[in-house]
């Protein structure tokens, strides 16, 4: 086939996730698995889980840093988006600095709607005030969900590191598809620091990752079709 003959590659019947193309039923049913693996672990995994990490881990040393990993990746977008100030970087960086301002956008709304909805306490008590302190599981023994309850207290699902980190990190993987062992282990790193610390439960870190894969996605798409649209202008 020559290279006039080649089509654009569509997205009317395919989902956009990572540096692939996948079919939206390949799509669905991977979403499906990390749905099912986020509800298996708040069922079964998540108190034991938290319980052995509090008695046996305790290297704040390495874990701490690696669970900052959004901290990275937020300065490195937005060190990207300010380079499109200028006219010459932003010829070279507008599709990826579109698609990371449409990725902070929708993160920023899903995890704030997230935590919103779902309500689910923590696994260790880390906020002090004037009017006690977050009940959690490890200190008072209380995990559960309370949907549409009010304040920190009730913000650990899904987990907004992880969210965060997995949105952003998708996006680099798709414009960066080489380096895709860098933004892999920026991954796994960033959920080995928050679990090691315990400051999330497993399934809240696995709903993280997987509507943060969902949000970058939903970005990719958008900015693509933007960019399209403006072309044909």
């Amino acid at each position: 086939m020559k290279q006039t003959d080649k089509q654009p590659i569509s997205t009317n019947n395919s989902l956009l996730i990572l540096p692939q193309t996948f079919s939206l039923r390949s799509c669905l049913w991977l979403y499906l698995v990390a749905i099912s693996c986020t509800i298996f672990s708040v069922l079964l995994l998540d108190r034991p889980l938290s319980t052995w990490l509090h008695h046996n881990i305790d290297a704040s040393a390495i874990f701490k840093p690696l669970s900052q990993m959004p901290l990275l990746f937020e300065g490195l977008s937005a060190i990207i988006i300010l380079a499109c100030l200028n006219s010459a970087w932003r010829k070279k960086l507008a599709s990826m600095a579109l698609t990371l301002m449409l990725t902070i956008v929708i993160a920023s709304i899903a995890r704030v709607g997230g935590k919103f909805v779902f309500g689910r306490t923590w696994p260790e008590t880390w906020l002090h005030t004037e009017a006690g302190s977050n009940l959690s599981w490890i200190h008072n023994g209380v995990e559960g969900f309370h949907p549409f309850a009010m304040g920190t207290a009730y913000n650990s699902f899904p987990s907004g590191h992880a969210l965060f980190t997995f949105a952003l990190v998708s996006v680099f993987w798709w414009h960066f598809p080489k380096l895709y062992w860098l933004w892999l282990l920026a991954m796994l790193g960033a959920i080995a620091g928050q679990l090691g610390q315990n400051y999330h439960f497993l399934g809240d870190l696995l709903a993280g990752a997987t509507l943060g894969v969902f949000c970058a996605q939903l970005s990719i798409a958008l900015s693509r079709a933007a960019l399209t649209y403006r072309k044909r202008d």
